[in-house]
């Protein structure tokens, strides 16, 4: 056999270990968040931290913070690690992702070496903390999301720590699941070491470990040629968190992304500090977030390794909330990587045209319905409902799905899992109708489902973002629709928080309906540049009503839902006209106060849009990969705008340039 087929080889078997684990943990775990959400990942790591191997179905977030906290794992115990030691990690500061992952690493030893670690890092439905699920719109700080787990040597050559694991177990909620997840890990972990020893016989120690070497060299050399394909320059983004959970100030989030040759860095200074709510992200989330982003645009089809990492640098400043440190708590860590997704995405969009993508729905959109059964035992519903994906040059988004920088999840539990298990009805369970970002090319919708509570009393928590601020549009694109988690009662409509989408322990009683209505995804391009018939075939499928169609399309159907050329194209020019558009001017600096941009509009071009001081809006050129929001702050004098330097970076436009300004809509009509 030649080299090539060899790497090939091991790489397979490689990869097939780590499947083996995910069928292990699915077919054996005890929490439905697991075995029917799939909120778990699995993967190989080397001796020093490096990743060797994930599977297609991994997800990123989980799996791309391993080597941070290998990494760690190997700083603090290093010569110390021995064969038969296991270690747990769930730490955010760390390199852990949020406190409900809990990473258990297996080191595996090769002639008295340690040679590799297997990762198993899997979503416990509870770990404490002040509400079921751990995870709250409402919380201050870390304490309250549950235990804390730096790195612990949880076994020590073959000896349990049992003392620890009845210490860890008594302070969660329902905890032989939570053991039956520990031991589902641990056989998992066990299985994949022996798959490790038997590659180690048939390929020969040597030959195996100087395999994995090589090919992540060669992935490295791979993402080096990409990067250096890419125009060298400096390109910069800019976007908001709704919220902390406690006041209805936002987050902001900035990038500076230098391409030269073919390094990138990704420098985040300049994001909002470190909050007293959820919304905060532990180191890790940086890396993780360029590093997926990266592979996802630049090289997309070659297989994931270390090496795909290497030519990345990040800047981070330690104490925003985008790398927060104790005891700010960390439980919307998919919401601030989505972010961080979404900044790097803008970056990269700016520098590579044909492959800018509308923004995704946000986060993980956590909810947590809890209560008693019939039997007095506690039920424990947890979903994080999917929602719609960003569309790209020649490709509308997809509806309810997961997407690219996510693994192989679950948008919801099944139906009659939820009903065998829990005292919920599913009234509603379909596609949130309209509720994509506009453009020639048109965001996927997000979903709509209604939980109906038939228990005496039970307890809705909810971690979500882009309640508020929803997904952008790129290209001139609009905004998919924003989250939105409501109460039905009695007829009416509950907020159930003060802050939407930040909710915590908020009390259901018999009947109740938890309405969950998940974000759609950014358009991209002009919509009045769509097809007619695309446009009648989304009407033809429910998507769209025939009075969106004309308002937000501008096609006219006939009474067969056909388009009417004459009277669409009639319809399209007096949109086009309808709409405001502004001169910019280059200011000496970007206004802001505190995180939030400060637009200057002259007031009749307010009038025009219907805003007023203080309101959300948006400038969009045509070539710009996201949308450039700010609020407003009326000005008297002259018709133009001003925007700051780092301001007209992100429209990617010039002095001079004309802009689109509009109103931010929440819930597209």
């Amino acid at each position: 056999m030649n080299e090539l087929g060899r790497l090939e080889l091991i790489r397979e078997s490689l990869v097939a270990v780590v499947n083996e684990m995910r069928a292990n943990v699915i077919h054996s775990s005890y929490s439905s968040i697991i075995y029917e959400g799939h909120d778990f990942s699995c993967g190989l790591v080397a001796g020093d931290g490096r990743l060797v191997a994930q599977s297609l179905d991994d997800n990123p977030i989980h799996i791309f913070a391993v080597p941070y906290s290998t990494a760690e794992v190997v700083r603090r115990f290093g010569d110390d690690i021995k064969e038969g030691d296991i270690f747990l990690h769930n730490d955010p500061y760390t390199g852990g992702t949020h406190l409900n992952d809990v990473l258990m690493l297996y080191p595996v030893f090769h002639e008295g070496r340690r040679a590799l670690f297997t990762a198993a890092r899997c979503h416990w439905g509870d770990v404490g903390g002040m509400t079921p699920g751990s995870l709250s719109g409402r919380v201050r700080e870390i304490y309250q999301e549950g235990l804390r787990i730096v790195p612990t040597r949880i076994c020590e050559g073959g000896r349990m720590n049992d003392a620890f694991l009845d210490l860890l177990f008594a302070n969660m909620r329902i905890p032989y699941e939570r053991r039956g997840d520990f031991n589902t890990m641990l056989g998992t972990s066990r299985k994949a070491a022996e798959h490790l020893q038997r590659l180690f016989k048939r390929f020969g120690g040597g030959t195996l470990l100087e395999g994995i070497a090589e090919l992540i060299d060669r992935a490295e050399r791979v993402m080096r040629q990409r990067i250096s394909e890419v125009p060298d320059g400096v390109y910069y983004a800019e976007g908001y968190m709704d919220s902390n959970g406690h006041t209805p100030e936002p987050l902001v989030g900035r990038l500076k992304m230098t391409v030269a040759g073919d390094r990138l860095t990704a420098d985040f200074t300049g994001s909002s500090p470190q909050t007293m709510g959820p919304i905060n992200v532990g180191p890790a989330m940086a890396f993780n977030a360029v590093a997926t982003m990266v592979k996802a645009f630049l090289d997309p089809h070659t297989p994931v390794n270390h090496g795909s990492f290497k030519p990345l640098d990040i800047v981070n400043p330690v104490g925003s909330f985008l790398n927060a440190t104790l005891p700010s708590p960390c439980g919307g860590m998919v919401e601030c990587r989505a972010l961080l997704s979404s900044l790097v995405v803008s970056a990269l969009g700016q520098a590579l045209p044909d492959k800018r993508v509308g923004d995704l729905k946000g986060g993980a959109n956590h909810v947590y319905l809890s209560g008693e059964r019939e039997d007095g035992n506690l039920f424990l519903m947890y979903e994080y409902p999917a929602g719609g994906t960003g569309a790209t040059l020649g490709f509308d988004g997809n509806h309810g799905v997961r997407a690219y920088s996510e693994g192989d999840f679950n948008a919801v539990w099944a139906i009659e899992v939820v009903e065998a298990q829990c005292p919920v009805q599913i009234v509603q369970y379909g596609i949130r109708d309209g509720s994509f970002g506009d453009g020639e090319f048109r965001g996927g919708c997000g979903i709509r489902r209604d939980l109906r509570i038939l228990g005496e009393s039970a307890s809705l928590s909810v971690l979500a973002d882009k309640c508020v601020i929803p997904p952008f549009g790129t290209a001139t694109a609009m905004s998919g629709a924003a989250n939105r988690f409501v109460v039905l009662r009695d007829g009416s409509v509950i907020e159930p928080s003060p802050i939407p989408g930040k909710v915590g322990g908020f009390e259901l009683r018999r009947g109740d309906i938890v309405r969950v209505e998940t974000a759609g995804g950014g358009g991209y391009g002009d919509p009045l540049g769509r097809d007619p018939a695309r446009v009648a075939a989304d009407v033809a499928l429910g998507y769209l009503s025939g009075m969106q169609a004309q308002q937000r399309f501008g096609v006219v159907l006939d009474d067969s839902g056909r388009p009417d050329e004459k009277r669409t194209g009639a319809e399209r020019e007096r949109l086009l006209k309808g709409r405001t558009r502004v001169l910019l001017q280059r200011a000496e600096r970007d206004e802001y106060d505190g995180p939030r941009r400060r637009i200057g509009v002259p007031p009749e071009i307010a009038e025009r849009l219907g805003v007023q001081e203080n309101s959300l809006i948006e400038l969009v050129t045509p070539t710009s990969a996201a949308a450039l929001r700010g609020w407003v702050s009326l000005r008297a004098e002259g018709t133009a705008v001003q925007i700051g330097p780092q301001g007209l970076a992100v429209l990617n436009a010039k002095p001079g340039h004309m802009a689109e300004i509009r109103a931010v809509s929440i819930y597209p009509e």
